[in-house]
């Protein structure tokens, strides 16, 4: 069993992914992204339709640092490399990378997937990301959120029991 403190579960270099997705040429490219805390559900159907968009699922995972910038100061829950590490675990991801940047705009160019694949809310709220995917071609996928999921929901629900 791979522990988070593995170098197995280390999320990889940006570098590496590129020169992995350059070995395999003719492969239809996915990336998503997320902060992935609390991991559950909601999550797992997101990264299972994003992988069925393509050969190929990789899945950059937001930092500690980017998460409170995003989410608040009391976020994450999970630390980075765990969440990394729980991300990378799923069938579905091929490989998985850590960004700070509170979007993942630097990433969709040097990457330059054929989709990327987002919450269909994300598209209003981080235009730049679709800028950047249009910018290399990539086609833009909404993914609708199961509204029974939510790691903001599953908190408050916990909250609302002490």
């Amino acid at each position: 069993m791979t522990t988070p403190t593995d170098d197995s579960a280390a999320p990889a270099a940006l570098d590496d992914i590129r020169a992995w997705l350059g070995s395999r040429p003719g492969s239809r490219v996915v990336l998503a992204t997320g902060c992935f805390d609390l991991l559950h559900a909601g999550h797992l159907s997101f990264l299972e339709q994003a992988r069925q968009l393509g050969d190929l699922l990789v899945v950059g995972v937001n930092s500690d640092r980017s998460v409170r910038a995003l989410k608040g100061p009391s976020r994450p829950f999970v630390g980075e490399r765990e969440r990394a590490a729980l991300v990378s675990a799923l069938k579905c991801v091929d490989r998985v990378f850590l960004y700070d940047e509170p979007t993942a705009d630097l990433h969709i160019r040097f990457l330059r997937p054929q989709v990327f694949a987002t919450a269909r809310a994300s598209i209003s709220a981080y235009p730049s990301e679709v800028a950047a995917a249009d910018e290399v071609a990539a086609q833009v996928h909404a993914i609708d959120r199961i509204t029974s999921y939510s790691t903001t929901g599953l908190v408050d629900a916990l909250r609302a029991t002490q």
